[in-house]
């Protein structure tokens, strides 16, 4: 009988279960092959043009290179805005392998918040690129560049470049005509987003932002190779386009009188303009209260909310954007209609006995015991109230309206600066369309003198009375004098602005400008503080109420009036008298008196024009900002 061993038993079945372990094998191995050729497919067929993209822009970086802006100058050549060499810490999305390490290694490093990487990935996503860099930190100081280079290979993702930063040399002098930087908001880069990018600074007032097309100049671009972290390679430039620098400025603004002006002022509140009235060349715009235009570079909400929160709104250029009754400078139109429509010669006389009488209202003189007979001349020098009531009167509210309009009063100037308010002149339509109420001739009697509705920007009383200095003459203002081109070729100078001419005769200008003359040079005038020696200055003062009398006086004494409750005082004047070359206008809100305060405000002025000795200037009580304690940094000189 055949024995079989135990070996020969159990071949067959151990021959089965090898069997099936390499058919599970190859199974597997095969279904392993499928899955790569199915990810191969994909990733060659489905996903092939993405992937190519990312992979060639993972070598091959463009950057940005933003130009250099264009510098500014005063008419004289004195720098007033020019860049400084400046870093910023920018981020490419892309190449960052560890968000969570990056940003505890940046805030160590840099200071650097995880919520701002986090606004560095919305608007990567939001872009849909995250090739191109971010910028997260402007305006680096050497101490973190130095700690970022030294730690670069620990920060994948970051690089650090050098650019231009905006840097002001004269600050709170010229800082309403300069303007400021501010980095771009949303809105403006999905208006222009082929000029700029997210983290690039516009201008945001003064001529920094009416001539941001001509500063700015052209951005160009690097396209380098970078290895795998992101770091440019040696001899790795592929391409390069450098950026082209912005114009320059020459403004007609002479720093010498910006500062005058700011001297003149003190911590008063207001604004002074002079202008030449031959040409319409602004020679001083200066507002108070002032900014350090570095400060709102800086752009940190502390920052923000001092300026922002300040009684006195140091922002606002009162010289184009403040709006004033012009007291009795306004008289000076209401000759020029008197005359032009023949309701009046300079040998008409009314009688002022201090007060005057209409319907069942009481108009005083500010002289309360009268001025007597008194012609045109007299009127001016000594600015009678009860003459231009009468003379009002005659005219009527529409004809005194429409030569107003005809000093260019009640419009805005035309001046390339940003937020110039328009001024009101009132006639009966623009009261039924404001009140839905008529007009009474009281009104009129008030507006004859300036008061009432009537409101105009100190800019706008500039021109007026250059339109007598000039004898005609209705300029439009400019505060830029030429452009340099950034080849350093001559400066191509600003064309002449257009002018128009007002419907008043030479003769009755003349009329007016000896009575102006009076106003300043002659006994009784009501400016003779503004006088100067060897030159005829020509000037008329105004005062204007921005509460009743009778409110006034419940306070008892000057001193004890609030200072929101005082009076404005107002000034406007031109010299040399033989042949007028600057025009100027002194506002200062609840300031006192036209010719006590506002005059010598002018004087000063005129005397650093004509490079005269400053003389004192006359004691007065600490203006409203000192009185207040206003001393966080935002004050004038």
């Amino acid at each position: 009988m055949l024995r079989l061993t135990r070996s020969q038993l159990y071949q067959p079945s151990e021959n089965l279960k090898g069997k099936k372990a390499l058919l599970v094998s190859g199974i597997l191995v095969g279904l392993i092959f499928l899955a790569l050729l199915g990810r191969l497919w994909y990733l060659q067929l489905l996903q092939g043009e993405y992937f190519r993209f990312l992979s060639e822009n993972n070598r091959i970086r463009t950057l940005d290179l933003i130009p250099s802006r264009g510098a500014i100058f005063d008419s004289k050549g004195r720098l007033l805005a020019d860049n400084r060499a400046s870093f910023s810490l920018s981020i490419i999305p892309e190449d960052v392998k560890d968000w969570a390490v990056l940003s505890r290694r940046l805030h160590n490093l840099a200071g650097i918040e995880p919520e701002e990487l986090e606004e560095v990935k919305r608007l990567s996503r939001e872009r849909r690129s995250s090739f191109k860099p971010v910028r997260i930190r402007a305006d680096l100081n050497h101490a973190t560049v130095a700690l970022l280079e030294t730690f670069r290979y620990e920060l994948p993702g970051t690089t650090v470049l050098a650019e231009h930063r905006r840097n002001y040399p004269i600050t709170n002098e010229v800082c309403h005509v300069v303007g400021y930087l501010g980095e771009i908001n949303q809105k403006e880069l999905e208006q222009a987003r082929e000029l700029y990018r997210q983290g690039d600074y516009v201008g945001r007032e003064g001529v920094e932002r009416s001539r941001e097309q001509v500063l700015m100049g052209a951005r160009g671009y690097r396209r380098v190779v970078v290895d795998a972290v992101g770091r440019e390679q040696k001899d790795g430039l592929l391409e390069e386009k450098l950026a082209a620098s912005g114009h320059s400025l020459y403004l007609t603004i002479d720093l010498d009188l910006q500062k005058a002006a700011a001297s003149a002022l003190g911590d008063e509140v207001g604004a002074v303009v002079a202008l030449d009235p031959r040409n319409g060349h602004i020679l001083c715009m200066y507002s108070s209260p002032t900014f350090n235009q570095d400060h709102l570079a800086q752009g940190t909400s502390k920052l923000w909310r001092e300026i922002t929160e300040n009684p006195y709104f140091p922002l606002k250029n009162r010289a184009i954007n403040g709006r004033y009754p012009p007291g009795s400078t306004y008289k000076i139109v209401v000759a020029a209609a008197g005359l032009a429509e023949k309701e009046i010669t300079d040998q008409t006389a009314f009688t002022c006995n201090g007060e005057m009488t209409f319907g069942n209202q009481s108009f005083r003189c500010w002289n309360r015991g009268g001025h007597g007979l008194i012609s045109l001349h007299r009127a001016l020098k000594e600015s009678c109230d009860i003459y231009f009531y009468r003379v009002g009167l005659k005219l009527g509210v529409e004809r005194i309206a429409r030569y107003a309009r005809a000093f260019g009063l009640g419009r805005p100037t035309g001046i390339s600066l940003p937020h110039e308010a328009s001024g009101l002149v009132p006639d009966p339509q623009w009261k039924q369309r404001r009140y839905g109420k008529p007009w009474h001739e009281g009104e009129t009697i008030s507006l004859s003198i300036g008061q009432g509705y009537n409101l105009y920007t100190p800019l706008q009383l500039a021109r007026m009375v250059s339109v007598v200095a000039n004898r005609g003459t209705v300029v439009t203002p400019t505060v830029i004098k030429a452009v340099m081109p950034p080849d350093g070729s001559e400066p191509i100078a600003e064309p002449l602005a257009m002018t128009s001419k007002i419907p008043v005769s030479p003769a009755d200008l003349e009329i007016i400008h000896k009575g102006l003359v009076a106003v300043v040079n002659e006994p009784g005038g009501t400016a003779r503080r503004a006088i100067l020696p060897g030159i005829t200055v020509v000037g008329k003062t105004g005062t204007t109420q921005v509460v009743s009398l009778n409110f006034v006086k419940s306070f008892g004494s000057k001193e004890n009036i609030p200072w929101k409750y005082r009076d404005h005082a107002l000034f406007v004047c031109y010299a040399p008298a033989e042949d007028p070359s600057i025009a100027i206008a002194v506002v200062m809100e609840h300031g006192g008196g036209g010719g006590s305060d506002a005059a010598p405000v002018a004087k000063r002025v005129m005397e650093a024009y004509f490079a005269l000795p400053q003389t004192p200037l006359p004691a007065r009580p600490p203006g409203p900002r000192a009185l207040r304690g206003w001393a966080f940094g935002w004050g004038g000189a």
